[in-house]
């Protein structure tokens, strides 16, 4: 075999080597990046959990207003603290589905969080919510629909997901380690 044809090759081969490591670099870093952004996201947002009146909101919500207030009116007939609460909590929930809809907010990441209080708000406002669709008429039928799709995805998620994500984690980190 002529020398030229072998360093020919051989070139070509470290070429290729050097754009598959490259593409497998990047892709790397978007992810890394993309995760990067997510945890900005998520402590932003669950910064909330500070203040006492979200978890007295929160508690409102979902243990007394179904119990101290008809659905049949819809959430347009709630009284005004009901409905601020009603407010606060329901779209704090639904601006994490509206991020996760854009791909801004790893929607797993999120619901693996807050599976539970996700859950129990939906199930909660979730007959005025109905009521106000129909109230609303033609058009009303998506009033909160992402916010439900989020409860759908929460409530479809096993109790045991977050050990689960925990563990993996772990046995990824002691690879890692053992690595270096």
């Amino acid at each position: 075999m002529d020398s030229s044809v072998v360093f020919n090759v051989v070139t070509t081969a470290i070429a290729v080597v050097a754009v598959v490591t490259s593409i497998v670099l990047s892709v790397r870093q978007a992810r890394i990046a993309r995760h990067a952004n997510h945890i900005s996201v998520m402590v932003d947002l669950l910064a909330e959990f500070r203040s006492a009146q979200f978890h007295e909101q929160h508690d409102y919500v979902c243990t007394r207003l179904g119990a101290e207030h008809d659905p049949e009116a819809g959430v347009r007939g709630l009284p005004g603290e009901a409905k601020a609460a009603f407010y606060n909590i329901v779209y704090y929930y639904q601006s994490f589905a509206n991020l996760a809809v854009f791909g801004l907010l790893d929607e797993t990441l999120m619901v693996t969080v807050l599976r539970t209080r996700i859950t129990s708000v939906w199930q909660a406002v979730r007959p005025f919510v109905e009521r106000e669709r129909e109230l609303r008429g033609e058009g009303g039928g998506t009033y909160l629909s992402i916010f439900e799709e989020l409860a759908r995805l929460a409530a479809e998620l096993p109790p045991e997901h977050v050990r689960d994500q925990m563990a993996e984690t772990r046995r990824r980190l002691t690879r890692l380690r053992m690595m270096r």
